[in-house]
């Protein structure tokens, strides 16, 4: 979060930055526009749906993992985007609006004319006199509001559909000419949470500046400005950065703003759209409706392109293909198959709203990874159970929307599940699975531990190499003793042949492995340190062992074979 002043100002969506590449429009009317040249090509529906589809990463063989791994992986569902066919048609409104906004704003006197030629040219430019002629052509910036319950997907479609296009385009010359410009395409702001249209113009120059690196809320936004002051320097500097499109989410805050504030901020949106021709596109929920009907002509503006109504789902076939492709996203250790009773029943419970849909499926498979039932199945009864549960805080929509009572609904406040909802969900089947992983842990320990009081429970070689370790031999040179002791005895079955000839070979790797250590020693080192020792007392092998560092006599007398004539001496003498 970002201060001016003591105002707390709101986070806003920062896009991409381009260098600008020209294509040539296929509309006449668009031609020789460097701010609509600039832009990327029209989309067809078909890849405007490929670019809003958002899939998440998943694999089948993901419910082999452990239960712990498997909760986590849940979450991707909430970064799920299904490119539904009223997404395409709202694409499709934005690419015309920011377009026909830029019609007649061409920065550029000369390619200008060429424009107006371009589109008009049956134009008569012959004005019978001295004076130079150019025709007028008038503004149709329009845009229109976008108004639904919380959930159904607004701010995320929205976003999705700007994030299409480059927020700053950087132009540096046009058609051969300098043209030293940064043109803002969009910008997408919240209505301050007190509809105060001051905190709106501090939000607009905040953002202006940290995406153009300008300095305006240093120059304006400060206490003795009043919005009235501000309004016009806004127009102002959204004409000169070549605007395409002003988003303002949230509008329902005016709802609860003084009436003259509201008032003064939908009359400015109006006045951007008549007299600098930038498009405004509002967006809230069903509360924001009775705004539209106080000014007619703020009302015509926002439907220039069709104003939207996004209405929960109806459960029919766009419904049906929404559900099933979530569905695909399951961690449930054995697949739970969408039967139309659990299409029923999520329907029923989130009325077609697809954000409380995706939450209660998120919800319903942490209540069942890791629990006692061992297919952890989805079922409707728990389906209906989590949403009782959990979706008190929204009620009142739902209630509202099985009732289809759209009066109720412009009344109703603001509201969705809680923030904190899914975090508190997964962190308590977190911890229930990471306590029945300790206990299963305890149990086992528990088990071995008895298992070892009665002699039972440990193969052979586990007991051979434990005890290897505990004589002070490395783990891992302690199990390879113990299995090649073993298999050499195990006809014999002689538990006392088996640990001799594995203490033997774990003795003898680890010189071996010390010798290889110290190979890097003077040779009168390697000699003073040579002790080869042979617990099966076999002569052969000790001097086998060391034939190529020393002689027969040195390796047996380091091994302790050969003893000094004193000792005798010493132990005969009266």
């Amino acid at each position: 979060m970002r201060k001016a002043g003591d105002r707390e100002l709101g986070p806003f969506l920062i896009g991409n930055r381009v260098n600008a590449i020209y294509l040539e429009s296929e509309e006449p009317l668009y031609r020789h526009n460097c701010f609509i040249e600039s832009l990327p090509q029209e989309l067809s529906p078909e890849k405007a749906g490929s670019l809003l589809r958002r899939m998440p990463a998943y694999s089948e063989a993901e419910r082999t993992l452990p239960a712990l791994r498997r909760l986590n992986a849940v979450q991707r569902i909430q970064n799920i985007v299904v490119p539904l066919p009223e997404y395409l048609e709202i694409e499709q409104k934005f690419s015309r609006m920011i377009r026909n906004g830029y019609l007649a704003r061409n920065p550029l006197s000369a390619e200008w004319i060429k424009q107006i030629q371009a589109g008009f040219p049956d134009l008569d430019w012959n004005r019978g006199s001295s004076y130079p002629y150019t025709p007028t052509i008038r503004s149709t910036a329009a845009g229109f509001s976008i108004i639904g319950a919380s959930g159904v997907g607004k701010s995320t479609l929205i976003e999705s559909i700007l994030s299409l296009l480059p927020q700053v385009i950087i132009h540096r010359e046009y058609n051969g000419r300098p043209f030293d410009q940064q043109q803002l395409v969009w910008l997408k702001l919240d209505c301050p949470y007190d509809g105060s249209p001051r905190g709106l113009c501090s939000s607009f120059f905040h953002a202006i500046d940290r995406l153009l690196g300008t300095r305006y809320a240093e120059k304006y936004a400060n206490q003795r400005r009043t919005a009235n002051d501000l309004m016009p320097i806004i127009a102002i500097i959204a004409a000169n950065v070549g605007l395409g499109v002003l988003v303002i989410d949230e509008i329902q805050r005016l709802r609860g703003a003084q009436k003259d504030n509201s008032n003064l901020l939908l009359n400015f949106f109006v006045q951007l759209t008549n007299t600098i021709g930038v498009p405004v596109v509002l967006m809230g929920t069903y509360k924001a409706l009775g705004l539209f009907t106080r000014e007619f002509s703020l009302a015509r503006r926002t439907t220039g392109q069709g104003d939207v109504l996004m209405h929960n789902f109806a459960e029919d076939q766009i419904w049906d293909y929404f559900i099933e492709r979530v569905w695909r996203y399951q961690w449930t250790a054995v697949p739970t198959p969408l039967e139309q009773s659990l299409k029923k029943v999520i329907y029923e419970e989130s009325q077609g709203i697809l954000d409380i849909a995706t939450k209660l499926y998120m919800l319903a498979q942490w209540e069942v990874i890791g629990s006692k039932d061992k297919t952890e199945r989805i079922t409707p009864v728990m389906i209906r159970v989590l949403a009782r549960e959990n979706l008190t805080a929204v009620a009142p929509i739902l209630r509202a929307l099985r009732m289809g009572d759209l009066e109720a609904l412009k009344d109703i406040s603001d509201i969705g599940l809680p923030g904190n909802l899914l975090q508190d969900h997964l962190r308590k089947a977190l911890g229930r699975v990471q306590l029945q992983g300790t206990l299963n842990t305890l149990r086992n320990q528990v088990a071995v531990a008895e298992a070892d009081e009665e002699g039972l429970g440990e193969s052979p070689e586990e007991q051979l190499a434990a005890l290897i370790v505990q004589a002070g031999y490395a783990p891992e040179i302690a199990v390879r003793s113990a299995q090649s002791a073993c298999r050499r005895f195990a006809a014999e079955t002689d538990l006392r042949l088996a640990g001799s000839e594995a203490f033997r070979l774990a003795a003898e790797e680890t010189a071996l492995k010390k010798a290889t250590v110290e190979e890097a020693a003077s040779p009168q080192e390697k000699k003073k340190r040579l002790k080869v020792v042979s617990l099966s007392g076999d002569l052969r092998e000790i001097v086998a062992k060391a034939a190529t560092e020393t002689s027969p006599y040195d390796a047996l007398k380091a091994a302790g074979v050969i003893k000094s004539a004193e000792e005798f001496l010493a132990a005969g003498a009266p």
